[in-house]
């Protein structure tokens, strides 16, 4: 009472933040474990969510279980792998934890308020050939070609925060008619290979409900946005995007209009580029260099209250040889300052899943099972989830310190 008399912020403990958290924690537990069929199953997810944001330096199947204080890893092998259960309710779940969870109220990442729905992927460094999707492949998270497997990933950004809310296992060409390697990975025959964009449609699909009506934005790398499929999904369900594409994607139909460096350098006489930075809230933020173009498109005509299609480039003033291209379709009083933000907000689905990776143990599973790869991310990105949430409810978008805190005196153990 005094300290609110005073005016004075009450002074708040790391035990008593720690605390906090780890009520948090047991609540999400409660509400989590409603998903799991049996009482033991519910246990070991417990176990296995407390060990995954606990301060183990891997956290696979045998770290965990000793931080439960299990003999073996038997438990966890068998929420993994056996145990009869459905990873998607535990999916659907993680979703609604982060639409809730992240609610900013409309202030938003992209234009007018919006939140941004981010398409990506993230590589998981394999070896072998057992486990379910591996292969030498190239993923710019391990940063080349390496043999490993490949998560197709959605992450919802506000201005609270982001977390992953979907997940799809990417299974290569190879894999889909080689029954031995399917058979002893144990992947469904319903599973078969499937291209990049059409497994983040999916998710997208499925994630959509779920948002707030009308304040959503897609945005997605080059290998879903150089897909024309992608985008005719995307505008089929009215959802305004900004796409990373390639320099020579085609645009116009007229000679020499072709593709987007040629229509950037003809429209570079038109004036100077508008200095704006990339995103929101990105740490060390610095301003790129912007050319923004409004173009017609196939079923898409300028004006008349219809949606319309930017080219958007973007540079480094330091660096003017090295740009970035972008296409984007929305309402077309869209001003310039808030289409950008769009682009720029892509860079949080990395940082999605960069928190998930070491944060919550998204990387350090040891399964090599379709099933099992499903069920060890889903409780990853729980894990993470519960993170992004408990930063954004102190006011920040990184990672709390309260879990150190709780877990350096067993609160989370």
């Amino acid at each position: 009472m005094r300290a609110k008399l005073l005016g004075l912020p009450p002074v708040v403990t790391g035990q008593e933040r720690a605390g906090e958290f780890c009520g948090r924690l047991e609540q999400l537990l409660v509400e989590a474990g409603e998903v799991f069929p049996r009482a033991d199953l519910r246990r070991r997810a417990a176990a296995c969510l407390r060990g995954l944001l606990g301060p183990l330096s891997r956290k696979n199947g045998w770290q965990v279980s000793g931080h439960a204080g299990e003999a073996s890893p038997w438990g966890q092998q068998h929420l993994l792998d056996r145990a009869v259960r459905d990873a998607d309710e535990l999916r659907d779940f993680t979703r609604r934890c982060v639409v809730a969870g992240l609610d900013d109220g409309g202030a938003g990442a992209g234009p007018a308020g919006c939140g941004v729905l981010a398409a990506g992927e993230a590589g998981f460094a394999k070896k072998g050939r057992a486990s379910a999707g591996v292969a030498r492949q190239y993923t710019g998270t391990l940063g080349g070609v390496f043999p490993c497997q490949i998560g197709v990933m959605a992450a919802w950004a506000t201005s609270a925060g982001q977390a992953l809310a979907g997940r799809e296992l990417y299974l290569p060409r190879e894999w889909a008619g080689d029954r031995e390697r399917r058979r002893a990975a144990h992947i469904p025959g319903t599973a078969g290979f499937a291209a990049k964009p059409r497994l983040a449609e999916a998710m997208i699909a499925r994630i959509l409900p779920d948002l707030p009506a009308g304040r959503v934005q897609a945005a997605a790398d080059e290998v879903y946005g150089r897909d024309g499929a992608f985008r005719a999904f995307l505008e089929g369900l009215r959802l305004p995007y900004a796409v990373n594409v390639q320099a020579n994607t085609t645009v116009l139909p007229r000679p020499g209009w072709r593709h987007f460096a040629r229509l950037v350098e003809r429209a570079a006489a038109g004036g100077d580029r508008a200095g704006l930075p990339a995103g929101p809230g990105r740490p060390g933020t610095r301003p790129w260099q912007w050319r923004v173009r409004q173009v017609p498109g196939p079923g898409a005509e300028i004006g008349g209250g219809a949606w319309v299609r930017w080219v958007i480039a973007r540079r480094r003033p330091d660096n003017p040889a090295e740009r970035d291209y972008y296409l984007a379709w929305g309402p077309p009083e869209t001003p310039v300052e808030e289409l950008v933000r769009v682009p720029g907000a892509r860079w949080r689905a990395e940082e999605a899943i960069k928190l998930a990776k070491p944060a919550a143990g998204m990387a350090g599973y040891e399964v090599r099972s379709f099933h099992g790869w499903y069920r060890h991310i889903t409780l990853a990105q729980l894990a993470a989830a519960f993170l992004a949430v408990q930063a954004a409810a102190e006011g920040g978008t990184g990672t709390p310190d309260a879990p150190a805190a709780a877990a350096e005196r067993g609160g989370t153990g």
